[in-house]
């Protein structure tokens, strides 16, 4: 295994820590006590446009591996 594969592999397993604190942080979100804030209805909208966009790039680093 070379050090550039192990710097991809901890760059994908980042983007999937990522991916689960933002799924975390989105049912937070939703509980009772943050749901009249201002900004949690756009902040809600946008967290599965960058879960998305986070499994776009992970897919097209983890393509150019092979």
């Amino acid at each position: 295994m070379t050090n550039n594969s192990v710097k991809k592999e901890l760059l994908l397993c980042t983007i999937a820590a990522a991916l689960v604190l933002l799924n975390i942080g989105a049912h937070l979100l939703c509980t009772k006590m943050f749901i009249d804030l201002p900004l949690t209805e756009i902040t809600l909208a946008l967290i599965p446009m960058t879960m998305l966009a986070l499994c776009f790039i992970g897919f097209k680093m983890a393509a150019k591996e092979e």
